[in-house]
C-alpha cells in the first residue's frame, strides 16, 4: 500500500489535498533553497555543506542535490501519468544518482537557483491540474509497486521537501558539533 504518513517526520499525507499542494510545493521548495542560500553565504557553513557526518550518511550538500532531482524526476511523472494510463513509474535510482550526478562535486549557490527552477517547473505542472487530472493514476515503483493517484505524488512531493529539510538541518548540527 501507499504511504500515507512519515513517522519519522510527522507528516501524514491526507493533511496536504489538491489544491492546497501546489502553494505547500512552492513555499516548501522556496524555504529549502532559502536555508541552503543562508548556508552558502557563510565561508564556514558552506565548508560544512559537503561534509557527510559519518560514511553512510549524505552531506546537506548531496540531500538538497536529491531533493532538486526529486523534483525533476516528480515533475515528469505527473507529465507521463497525464499523458498514458496507469503507467509504471520507473525508480529514480536515488543511490546511485550522488556518483553519478557529482552530488559531492556541486555549487551550493548554483544549487539554489537549480532549487528554485525545478521547484518551478513542478509547480507550473501542478497548479495546471484539474480534479480529474488530480484522480489520475499511475504505478509507483518505490518501496514497492503500488498504484497510486497524483494528489498522492503532489504529496508525497511536498513530504520529500519536508523530509529532506530536516535531514540537511541533521547532517549540519552533526557536523557543526563535530566541529
Amino acid at each position: 500500500p501507499a504511504m500515507t504518513r512519515c513517522d519519522a517526520c510527522a507528516f501524514v499525507y491526507s493533511d496536504h489535498p489538491p489544491p492546497d499542494v501546489v502553494d505547500e510545493l512552492q513555499a516548501e521548495g522556496h524555504e529549502f533553497a532559502a536555508r541552503l542560500r543562508e548556508a552558502s553565504e557563510d565561508p564556514v557553513e558552506t565548508s560544512r555543506l559537503g561534509v557527510r557526518p559519518a560514511t553512510d550518511d549524505w552531506s546537506a550538500l548531496e540531500y538538497a542535490c536529491h531533493v532538486r532531482d526529486v523534483l525533476l524526476v516528480q515533475r515528469e511523472r505527473l507529465v507521463r501519468t497525464l499523458v498514458e494510463d496507469t503507467p509504471t513509474l520507473v525508480t529514480m535510482h536515488r543511490d546511485h544518482r550522488p556518483r553519478l550526478a557529482g552530488y559531492a562535486d556541486s555549487d551550493p549557490a548554483r544549487l539554489v537557483t537549480h532549487l528554485e527552477v525545478a521547484t518551478g517547473l513542478f509547480v507550473d505542472v501542478a497548479a495546471r491540474l484539474d480534479d480529474a487530472a488530480w484522480r489520475r493514476t499511475c504505478v509507483y515503483s518505490h518501496p514497492e509497486p503500488t498504484e497510486v493517484d497524483l494528489a498522492w505524488v503532489a504529496a508525497h512531493t511536498v513530504h520529500e521537501l519536508v523530509h529532506q529539510r530536516g535531514d540537511v538541518d541533521r547532517m549540519l548540527a552533526r557536523v557543526r558539533a563535530a566541529t
